[in-house]
């Protein structure tokens, strides 16, 4: 996939996980939150003080298909995914989980 299709198959995959979200109960329903949780496990840390914003511009190809890959396991394996690649992207930003 080149940049756009990666941009558009993240954007999809994060509109289902709001979806899901919000049917759910997640305590995660933003889109900014799901895309977040994305990058910052594709570069294994905080993604922005890697690349320049926004991810979806600068992020190598092969960071947002990991990042499409990361979405795509929150949507597989539901909330204890989304559980533990928050918590891995709160440790990288320092904030408590």
């Amino acid at each position: 996939m080149d940049r756009d299709q990666l941009r558009a198959a993240l954007d999809a995959g994060v509109a289902r996980l709001i979806e899901r979200a919000a049917a759910e109960r997640w305590p995660i329903r933003a889109d900014h939150c799901f895309l977040r949780i994305a990058y910052d496990n594709a570069v294994g840390a905080k993604w922005d003080t890697l690349h320049g914003k926004p991810a979806w511009r600068n992020l190598p190809e092969r960071d947002l298909a990991t990042a499409l890959g990361v979405a795509r396991r929150i949507e597989a394996d539901g909330l204890p995914a989304l559980i533990e690649l928050n918590a891995a992207s709160l440790r990288w930003r320092a904030k408590p989980g």
